[in-house]
């Protein structure tokens, strides 16, 4: 941050820290001698909700794709106002400063090199430098501008208030509309995700790390994609998500209830591998894929009292996904996914159609701007037509596949518990062996938990 030693830091007390779904926020006073105090966010990852106990280096994936993602929207979206990032370091005591707030020379030296990897299509080099100190940090941490309320509220605190407001809807439409387009505008050659290198480049070399995998990693599921597998192509993603959910239904102890339960999930899982090729457009399946928020919601964006978008609090979980996957957010009309249905459906469909209309325009004016041929509202079109958005949906959901299938992939009434007995066979070769295995896991795992509460 370039502060001197006369500067004062001052940690706020633990009752002012927020404590999120996978990290922890500390918030720290800065008095420079020269200038007004303001406010920084010092975040760290909670490893109990990142899988790091049973897979080791979870905590420096997730954050080497955020910073990935701070980097690459520095340097290609600038019109997105994120939080600024100071700095970050990772568990292994590498740290990384902006070269904003380093000396001349290394300041000078990194936009010249910079220049050589743009003139020599190089990958992007970042404005991170490593910053060696003495100090060890117990943590992996990334030291963020704290965006106050002069730049906006979260958009959660008034959303149920006024999001029947036609006017300050139709605002808040267009912000997200020129997000979305602005991170689609560069289309990626692979799906996966931005990585942070040693070396400062930014290169889409992860696999597509998104908020939902990471969650069922945590809870036990076997991994499916290593981190450095990246898929140039839409089947292969698909077939590894789907096996990647029946890995989640396999080692979950508490996964089935009993016999119905089971087959009941298992047979929704064999129908969505059969459906898959439907919902696949054959002249994307290959590409171009386009960087999308797969965490994004109320909380995550910042608007002023019009609704206008001001800015948007973090870059967590972006990866480049299949074309097919663009849609308007679920959470529009305020309901939870696995609630649209009936009146709630014939709503949601209401102010999706005034959000594309909006995004139709959005997209129109930057046609000079883009790059490629794609058009993204006739895409996602399509796949509400076909319903292809709620099969993309069971895909990226922890577990609403399972309501999603039957309320709007299948005919009414079709999938009865004769079908689902007989579909259920198709999932495994095993699938007798199967049922038997998740019954007794059940039954061990209501034996412990009586245990426990006993003891």
């Amino acid at each position: 941050m370039g502060l001197g030693r006369q500067d004062r830091c001052t940690v706020l007390p633990q009752r002012d820290w927020i404590r999120g779904s996978f990290n922890v926020c500390v918030f720290v006073e800065v008095n420079p001698r020269t200038t007004a105090c303001r406010k920084v966010v010092f975040r760290c990852p909670m490893p109990h909700k990142l899988a790091e106990a049973i897979y080791p280096g979870s905590i420096d994936e997730k954050l080497s794709c955020e910073v990935g993602a701070y980097a690459w929207v520095e340097e290609n979206c600038p019109e997105i106002r994120t939080p600024h990032l100071f700095g970050f370091g990772f568990s292994d005591n590498l740290h990384f400063t902006h070269t904003k707030h380093t000396p001349f020379l290394p300041r000078f030296s990194r936009r010249l090199w910079r220049f050589v990897h743009r003139l020599l299509r190089l990958p992007l080099l970042s404005c991170y430098i490593t910053n060696p100190t003495s100090h060890h940090v117990p943590s992996a941490y990334m030291l963020l501008e704290y965006l106050g309320p002069e730049t906006g509220r979260m958009l959660s605190d008034t959303f149920d208030m006024h999001r029947e407001d036609e006017a300050r809807r139709q605002r808040l439409f267009r912000g997200i509309s020129r997000i979305l387009l602005s991170l689609a505008r560069v289309p990626q050659q692979r799906i996966g995700s931005l990585c942070f290198n040693n070396d400062g480049t930014v290169t889409l070399t992860n696999r597509p790390l998104s908020c939902s995998m990471m969650i069922l990693e945590n809870e036990g599921a076997a991994r499916t994609m290593q981190p450095d597998e990246t898929f140039a192509c839409t089947e292969t993603f698909v077939s590894d998500m789907l096996t990647f959910h029946d890995h989640r239904f396999l080692n979950q102890p508490n996964a089935a209830y009993d016999e119905q339960d089971c087959r009941g999930q298992m047979a929704v899982k064999a129908l969505l591998r059969v459906l898959s090729h439907n919902f696949i457009k054959r002249d994307l399946r290959n590409g171009p894929f386009l960087l999308q928020l797969t965490d994004f919601h109320a909380s995550n964006l910042l608007v002023d009292k019009c609704w206008n978008v001001t800015g948007l609090l973090d870059l967590e979980w972006i990866c480049a996904r299949p074309s097919e996957m663009f849609s308007a957010p679920y959470w529009l009309t305020g309901c939870a996914i696995d609630g649209i249905e009936g009146e709630n459906l014939d709503r949601f469909n209401q102010v999706r159609q005034e959000f594309m209309y909006i995004f139709e325009e959005e997209e129109q004016a930057r046609k000079g701007r883009t790059i490629g041929s794609i058009t993204l509202s006739r895409v996602m079109q399509d796949m509400w037509d076909s319903k292809g958005v709620w099969f993309w949906y069971c895909l990226s959901s922890v577990n609403a596949m399972y309501f999603l299938l039957e309320t709007h992939l299948l005919p009414p009434k079709s999938l009865s518990l004769e079908a689902e007995r007989i579909i259920s066979r198709f999932w495994s070769r095993d699938s007798e062996d199967v049922v038997r295995r998740k019954l007794a896991d059940k039954q061990a795992y209501d034996e412990e938990l009586r245990r426990l509460f006993t003891e």
